[in-house]
């Protein structure tokens, strides 16, 4: 079987979707809607974090959420997706499709279960600098 490159893997998934929660899921999450991203939307949303600059994952969710009118969208898609695309990015450097994870911070902090924990995330951002 042919090797597929990360946007192939990306463009294979199939599309985000719209929900309307129940009561017990709006009180949970503050929120009436939820929007479920595919994992190229997701790479978008980093990929459009500017050089240097960083991002949260509520951040990533605020903006994903918006693009598709919905008052939240899914924080366990979102950080999936955000550590497959990282450890993907660390397997094969030199792709072609560049995902900057390092540039999205849990909590407002570095991660340690991204690749190479947080020493490795400071020095690519520190890099940008």
């Amino acid at each position: 079987m042919k090797h597929q490159s990360l946007l192939q893997k990306l463009q294979a998934e199939p599309d985000g979707s719209f929900h309307t929660l129940t009561i017990q899921k709006a009180e949970r999450m503050n929120a009436h809607t939820l929007w479920i991203p595919n994992p190229l939307e997701v790479a978008q949303a980093i990929q459009a974090i500017p050089s240097g600059e960083t991002r949260t994952i509520y951040d990533l969710r605020e903006a994903i959420a918006k693009q598709h009118a919905a008052d939240t969208a899914c924080p366990a898609k979102i950080l999936k997706y955000w550590k497959w695309m990282a450890a993907h990015t660390e397997e094969e450097p030199t792709s072609s499709y560049h995902i900057p994870w390092w540039r999205v911070m849990k909590d407002g902090k570095p991660s340690r279960h991204m690749p190479g924990g947080i020493d490795n995330q400071l020095q690519k951002l520190k890099r940008e600098q």
